[in-house]
Formats: structure tokens, sequence, C-alpha cells
């Protein structure tokens, strides 16, 4: 195999897997039983990952552990160490991360385990990739929306390999910024709980009928390895973890048979095979493939609009309808088992069709098929059983050259020779014929069998002396103990000592009188002359947006004189995402941007942060709710880069916030949560793309009304929460925890409301009035119910 790339495929169970490794990839992700990011795979049981840990080694390969998760303060502190220590002391190869704190911890724990930055990390440049680097990171998963000069960038700029996403299902959110399943029905993708509400149908403003506007096609990047190579990536990403072991057999296996294509014959002979294309297309696809972001921003071809799941290819054309049954002729040639799709019903073949020829159908639906209209098919029962015979089902066997001693009066001796490791080991004395001897061929044969171990000979010389007779049973016994010790020398490679586990003096700050304060986060122009004029709000928040060109723009300065007359601190927000045009923009107009006297920043994303930093920015920074701080270490982390405040994550409850700690934090106690970021545009993909920031709605199945925003200065869409978060009757659980300050986040309202929403604030948290009914639909969050 071709070591220049790594093929890494997904494995959601063992049988996964094996099949990953049968295909020839060279590295597999996986998860066990915890902090894994896909929650609902068959993920391996410690005894299943050991022995995963150990098929690897022997074949040559990696294994990575996901532990791509949000942890909270109890499990970081009590299970991270004692789950990771038997995969590290057995050799486990890399964990994959999400968590700061998690990312810290282990390399606190365990020093010599190389981190791998998860996707879900959202990192988007060369910024975000170099403040990783300084941490200990061996390897960035980059985000999936990036193109190839930003990844081209950051692997010239670092020393990082650069690992992405070749095939497979997309999310509509930039990894780890989505909240949508999480604030809808508690099942949090940061948690590894997502329940794709992206693949649901939705009603945009101004369309008449449902699409699945969220639904991304599954991509495939076969045609690009070339140029994916020579831009960067090191590590192929498959996508996949809850796909059946056929479906990783075969897009690892055809993935590396392009990449080693790609190193024999070069970029200019090198071509797909269109058969391959379409073997992928039968396995699984969202009504067709996309190439991904490396080429493009966005863009309604990358959608599937019309259906979520499998769509499987077309197969058969419709000639008539008579009642119930259905008269087609084949285009392809289909195969006994094969399932066609009826529209919602699914018909599975009696026996095979060859192209060309007719077939009768008959039907339960009530649908009219009308002449010509296409059937795909969703299953290929010829395909799987062939990829089950000739990957799935085929042994992988290490080849190695045995040289055996044979000599009467003599212990037997072999010596097995592999990838430069060497072991002898001696076994039964050698009895002399005394009638028939042994033949070479009869012990060679014998010596042969390696059964199903690892192993098989590719080369065995037989060295014998006189006449001599060996039982079978001490040739198999010989053997068997060679190749356990040879097993033995190759995963002892591997294994690591027992490290002992650093208890870590985390002290809880105390704040004997609290003081309450009330900030805020606008990102209207009206919302400002509501907040300006409250002698309540004592920080306001001016979100990038708000106008066109922050640094060019005459009212700022008016804004920032009005906010320093009213007594009140005021602090830019920068973008949500931080990719290389917008960085471009921010440092061009840095010293005009910064020369407004703002109090301090708020960032949202690593690469903000570190952008700040490599300014050497000497005002205040204040974190983000998307910059997760689920336990003490990720907010320590914080602390000790000197941040001046952050703010608390939206979905821990009072408890486990009060377990982190939030004397340092801001939690919001109002607002429409952003759900998810996205570099898609939902004004693009139903309209086409304007030029300008627009607000669109959508309702999904239970009429719920969500806002979407594009903000085309930075080019991403927000799609907010439908109904607001309101913590007023929660005043004695959030004095109890004694943040830093209390925030409202004002998004989608209008001046009205913002003055409402303060006054409500001012009643209960100064005034002390008790509110008992709302006038409008909201919901507690997490504050109360917290996830899983």
């Amino acid at each position: 195999m071709n070591r220049q790339v790594e093929i890494l495929a997904p494995a959601g169970s063992y049988d996964s897997f094996l099949a990953a490794i049968a295909a020839g990839a060279d590295a597999v992700y996986i998860g066990g039983t915890r902090f894994g990011a896909r929650a609902y795979a068959d993920n391996l049981n410690e005894e299943l990952m050991l022995q995963a840990i150990d098929y690897a080694h022997l074949h040559g390969r990696k294994v990575y552990l996901t532990v791509n998760t949000l942890l909270k303060e109890s499990e970081l502190k009590e299970e991270l160490y004692s789950y990771l220590l038997p995969y590290y002391e057995r050799g486990l190869d890399a964990v994959i991360v999400q968590d700061i704190g998690v990312l810290c911890y282990i390399r606190e724990q365990f020093p010599d385990l190389p981190i791998h930055a998860s996707t879900q990390m959202t990192i988007t440049n060369v910024l975000g990739a170099k403040l990783l680097e300084r941490l200990g990171v061996e390897r960035v998963v980059t985000s999936r929306e990036l193109q190839l000069d930003e990844i081209k960038e950051i692997a010239e700029q670092t020393n990082l390999e650069i690992e992405s996403f070749v095939h497979g299902a997309l999310c509509y959110c930039y990894s780890g910024q989505c909240l949508y399943s999480s604030m809808l029905g508690g099942r949090s993708g940061n948690r590894g709980q997502c329940a794709q509400p992206c693949r649901l149908p939705y009603l945009v403003e101004g369309s008449k009928q449902n699409t699945y506007v969220l639904s991304l096609k599954d991509m495939c990047t076969l045609d690009d390895i070339p140029e994916l190579i020579e831009n960067g990536i090191f590590s192929f990403k498959i996508e996949g973890r809850m796909k059946k072991p056929e479906y990783v057999a075969q897009v690892t296996a055809m993935y590396r048979k392009y990449v080693d294509l790609y190193f024999r014959v070069g970029k200019e002979k090198y071509a797909v095979d269109p058969k391959d294309r379409e073997t992928l297309l039968d396995l699984y696809n969202r009504g067709g493939f996309h190439k991904g972001y490396y080429q493009t921003q966005n863009g309604p071809e990358m959608l599937s609009l019309n259906r979520p799941n499998h769509a499987g290819i077309p197969v058969l054309k419709v000639i008539k309808q008579s009642g119930k049954q259905l008269l087609c002729k084949a285009i392809v040639e289909l195969h006994k088992g094969d399932v066609i799709e009826l529209g919602d019903e699914n018909y599975t073949l009696g026996d095979g069709v060859k192209s060309g020829q007719n077939i009768q159908i008959f039907i339960r639906t009530k649908m009219v098929f009308n002449k010509d209209i296409v059937l795909n098919r969703t299953r290929n029962e010829h395909l799987i059983q062939n990829i089950q015979h000739d990957i799935v089902e085929k042994a992988v066997k290490e080849q190695v050259h045995g040289i055996l001693f044979v000599s009467p009066l003599e212990p037997m001796e072999l010596t097995l020779n592999y990838k430069g490791l060497s072991v002898t080991v001696k076994g039964d004395v050698v009895q002399k014929a005394l009638t028939k001897p042994m033949d070479q061929e009869r012990i060679e044969k014998q010596m042969r069998k390696t059964g199903n171990t690892e192993f098989e000979f590719e080369k065995l010389e037989i060295k014998m002396q006189g006449d001599v007779f060996v039982p079978l049973q001490s040739l198999n016994e010989l053997r068997r103990n060679a190749i356990e010790c040879l097993q033995k020398t190759i995963l002892g490679k591997y294994h690591r000592g027992t490290i002992e586990k650093i208890e870590f003096e985390q002290e809880k700050n105390i704040c004997e009188q609290y003081k309450i304060l009330f900030y805020t986060y606008i990102e209207k122009e009206e919302q400002w002359e509501a907040v300006l004029e409250s002698n309540f709000i004592k920080r306001i928040y001016l979100d990038c947006n708000l106008f066109d060109r922050i640094w060019n723009n005459t009212k700022v300065k008016e804004y920032i004189l009005e906010a320093k007359e009213s007594e009140k601190e005021i602090f830019l927000v920068m973008p949500h995402v931080f990719r290389k045009r917008t960085r471009k923009l921010f440092e061009d107009n840095y010293e005009k941007l910064f020369s407004y006297d703002w109090d301090g920043v708020m960032v949202r994303n690593y690469e903000s942060y570190q952008f700040l930093r490599e300014k050497h920015y000497e005002k205040m920074i204040v974190t983000d709710s998307h910059l997760y701080q689920f336990n003490r270490c990720a907010k320590d982390f914080w602390m000790k880069e000197n941040v001046s405040g952050m703010t608390a994550p939206l979905e821990l409850n009072v408890k486990e916030l009060e377990a982190v700690g939030v004397e340092q934090s801001e939690v919001v106690v109002y607002g429409h949560a952003p759900m998810m970021i996205s570099a898609q545009c939902v004004q693009k993909t139903m309209y086409g793309c304007k030029k300008e920031k627009r607000q669109l709605k959508m309702k999904d199945r239970y009429r719920k009304e969500f806002v979407i925003k594009n903000w085309c200065d930075y080019c991403y869409n927000v799609i907010y929460n439908s109904s607001p978060t309101v913590l007023l009757d929660q005043k004695k659980e959030l004095l109890e925890l004694s943040p830093k300050a209390m925030r409202l986040h004002f998004t989608i309202e209008d001046k009205d409301t913002v003055k409402k929403i303060i006054q409500l604030y001012r009643d209960v948290f100064e005034e002390g009035e008790q509110i008992e009914e709302l006038d409008f639909e909201f919901t507690r969050g997490h504050f109360k119910r917290g996830i899983k």
C-alpha cells in the first residue's frame, strides 16, 4: 500500500472495522462505549476495542478513538482517565477530540498520546490550526466547508497533518455549531445524539410546497483526488459510522484503488472509470453526488431538495399500468433480491431480468405510474453479495518469510522474518527415521497450514539434514509458538506502560457579595435605542453584521460615543465564522476598526481569538457560548489565555453550570438561540443569491416558525430557535450561580419587544416583582432539563 496518503475508514461496529481493514484502509476511526459523536452506532466495548487495536497493528494499520463530544465536569473528572487508560496501554494510535478541555486534559494525563482535532472544533483557517498546534495537536480535521486554497494554507503554514472528508454525508451546519436537535428535542449533536432535523421537510417563506431545504447530498471526490492530495490533504476521511459493513468496504476499496492509481500514473493520466462512480451511486446516494465545498462556497446543486434518503439508480421504465399491474422495461440488468422503489412501497424481485427485457410488477400502492416514468433500484443484491464475497469475507494475511531447520537428534528451529522483525523458536527434538523418512514437501505442506492466524508464508525455506521423522503435532506446535511469538513482538512495539493519574486542584471562586449585572447583545439597528435608553443595561455587544462594512460606517462612531455618554461599555462581536476572506477584511481594516473606542471584543471561534492574539490586542476579550466550556478544564484553558470573560454554554443545566463554575462567565437568560451556522444559504437555494442581507422564515412539520438570516458580508446563514429562552422564573437559581453577568440576547426582536423584555427583567431582578404569566411562547432551554 502507498502510505503517502492515508485512507481513513469509518467503523460503527466491529464487523465494519474488519471490513475496512479488508478493503485496504490505512486507519480506522471508531467509537467506544463513551464520548463518541455517534452514540447510536454499534460501538465497541472494551474487549472488542482492545481486540481491534491488536488486529489493526498486526496488519500495520492504525486505530483512532473518537472522544469527539463535549464532556461534562463529572465525566472529565471521574471517567475519562479510566476509560482511556486500557486503550492507551494497548497502543491506541490517536484520539479525536472536540472539547478544548478534553484536549488539555489528555495532553496532561497522556502526553505521548497523539491528539487529532475533530471537525467538531470548527477549524476554518490557519489561525485556528496554529492555536491547536501550539497546544500539541498533531492533526486537524478541517471543517467540511473549506475550499482547497484554505486547506493548502493550513498545510503550508503549519506542521499539522491535514485530515479532510472525501466521501459521504455532510451536516448542513458547521460541525460543532449545531444546537438544532438539542434545542428542539433534547438530543444534542455535541453529545453524539443528533436526531437529524436537517433531513426533515420545511416550508420556506414564499414557497408553496415543503422541501428538504437543509438536506445535503452525499459527497464523492473520486474525480478530484489529485487536487486534494496536491493541496495538502494527507488523510482521506470517509464518513459512515452509521453505515453497514458492505458500504464501508466498497467505499474504502474505491478510494484505495484511486489513490494508488494517482501515485502510479500521475495527475495527467488519472481518470475514474464511470462504472465505479455508478457502483457508488448504486450503493448509496441522496439524489446524486456533489463534490463537496472544495471548489465552491455553497449552492442549491449541493442539496437534495426532494428526498433525504437513498435514491438508488434508475433501472426500470414504465410501459403501462393496468390496475395493480405494472409493465416495465429494464434499462439495466437486474438480479434476484433487488429492491425497486414504488412510491411509498418497495418491491423485491424474485428473479433476475436482463437489460432490455420486460417485467410485470404487482403493486399494492394506490399511486398512478404514467408511461415512461423511471423507477429506481434502492438495493442491488448482486452488488452487496459481491462486496461480501470479494472484500468483507476475504481473509487479510500478512506475508512472512520462514526458515525451518530440521536435523536428526536436534531440536527443530523455526525463524520468522517480518518487516524487519525476526523471531526464532525451538521445538521438539527431531527423531531419526528408521524406515520411511519424511520428505521436504510433506513438512512444508504441514507448516504452511497457518489456518485462521493473521499470517501466511510468502516464502518458506526447509533446511534438512539426514533422514528425519517429525510428528505432525510437533510441527503444528512449533508453527503455532513461532506465530504467537511474532505477534507478541509486533504488538509489543505499540504497548505503553501504565501512567499514573494526575489529580488537578481546581479552586472554585466564591463570590461573597454578588452584584447583579445585565449586559445585552444586539443584531438590528432598531434595537439600539431601546437598549441605550435603559440604565439597567451596563454593557452592549454590537454584532459586526449590524452594519455593512462596520469599519467604514460613520454610525459606528456615533454608537460608541452614545454608549460612552450613557456610561455603558460597548463591545464589538466578531463573526460566527472567521474564514480566509473574512480574515483578509479584518486584516486590511484592522487599524481603522480598532481605532474606534471599543471597550473590548467578543469572539465566537478559535480563529478570531488567534487573530487578536497575533495582533497583540490589549483590551478585553470575551468568549461567546460557541466556544464551549462544558468542564473546568475548558474554563481553565481560557482563563490561562487571560480572556476577561466567557459565556456559559447553552446546553448545561443549572447543576452542571454550578459544577463548572460561572463566576467568570456570562449566562444568557433571554434570547432566540442560534441553532445553526451554515455556509449554505436558504435564500440562495430557494430564490437565488441577491448579495444582500435578508431574513426568511421557514416552518417545520409542527408549524413552528424559524427565522433565517443570511449574513452576506461574511457569507454564512444563522437559523434561530422559534421560541426564545426566558429565565425570569429562575431568579433564585441564577443568583445562587453568581455569574459575572446575565445577558439578554436580541436577534430578531423589534424595538418594542426589546423594551418589553428589558423591562420584564428589570421588574424581576431589580424591583423584585413576580411575573405570573407571559403572553408569548417561550422555552427555558436546557437550564432545567439539560441534555444526556
